[in-house]
């Protein structure tokens, strides 16, 4: 399928009609997603987003993912000319907060989502983290389950080494009880602060109940880069996170498909496989769709086991 045809026929793919890129690992492929430190690789066109099948109590879409990768991969990741300069607008920081880090991090900004990479220590860590984007979502979601503050409920506000001043004003949740995650497995839901509306209204005049999150990460967007946002990612953790995590979107109805131990999540705009550990926890294979083509369909690597591949 060409770009013209794929965006042609992208109509119903909802707020996100854009043609989708696949990225997966040559080594994952080779060792049946053995662990990788990061952006696994293969870039291709892909077809249709597909509908929602079940209808969301509280709709539920991807804000960021945060993903711990090898060293040498960082390295390449945070000094490629590709990476900074033509695949997506990016934010450099010497230290991000636990657990969305905890040491350097690197966010690469979409329209809808964005994706933050941090230097692993000997721990892998992965982190998922979903917004609601209406002025009731998180209440409504207390009410349905167990929940508690997240450690990053509070304004973030610090400065990068390439002096970008990055502010966050929202409140975020974590499942509580029988359902709490571990140290190294992060899922949050957050939601936009009425503070936060009030500022941006000030900017762009829009109503303070549009909680979207397309409105907030507006001014961190290029669009002349590649990258338009994440449509799917597959990644590696405990099977029992992986149940806790299953067990608070059905509550929500999202739409879950169990695969053996694992489970296929399909939210608006983005699917989210989890898998077993069983050959290292981790990131296995990401998806993103472009805002345009790659010319010539090039291929980059980072470090020994990572690349990024565009191509049909």
């Amino acid at each position: 399928m060409s770009v013209a045809a794929a965006v042609a026929t992208c109509a119903g793919a909802g707020r996100f009609g854009r043609p989708a890129l696949v990225l997966r690992s040559a080594q994952a492929r080779r060792r049946n997603c053995s662990q990788i430190g990061l952006l696994a690789a293969l870039v291709a066109l892909t077809g249709i987003i597909a509908p929602l099948a079940a209808q969301q109590k509280v709709p539920l879409v991807l804000h960021h993912l945060v993903l711990a990768i090898d060293s040498a991969t960082w390295n390449d990741v945070a000094k490629s000319p590709f990476v900074l300069e033509q695949f997506a607008a990016t934010q450099i920081s010497d230290y991000l907060n636990p657990p969305d880090a905890g040491g350097p991090g690197i966010r690469i900004m979409g329209r809808y989502n964005y994706l933050q990479l941090m230097s692993t220590s000997s721990v892998p860590y992965s982190g998922i983290v979903l917004a609601v984007e209406r002025p009731d979502g998180l209440a409504v979601l207390r009410v349905q389950g167990s929940f508690r503050a997240s450690p990053l409920t509070s304004v973030r506000d610090h400065t990068t080494s390439r002096g970008v001043n990055v502010v966050e004003l929202a409140d975020r949740i974590t499942p509580a009880g029988i359902d709490s995650i571990s140290d190294h497995v992060g899922f949050d839901i957050l939601q936009y602060s009425a503070e936060a509306a009030r500022i941006k209204s000030r900017v762009d005049s829009l109503p303070e109940t549009r909680l979207s999150s397309s409105r907030f990460l507006a001014g961190y967007l290029d669009s002349r880069k590649l990258l338009s946002h994440l449509t799917g990612a597959t990644i590696a953790i405990p099977v029992n996170e992986i149940s806790k995590i299953v067990a608070v979107l059905k509550r929500d109805n999202v739409n879950v498909v169990s695969e053996g131990e694992g489970a296929t999540i399909k939210l608006d705009g983005f699917t989210l496989h989890l898998i077993p550990p069983y050959r290292g926890a981790g990131v296995k294979q990401l998806q993103f769709a472009l805002t345009h083509a790659a010319a010539a369909n090039p291929t980059y690597r980072f470090g020994p086991k990572s690349q990024l591949r565009f191509g049909p």
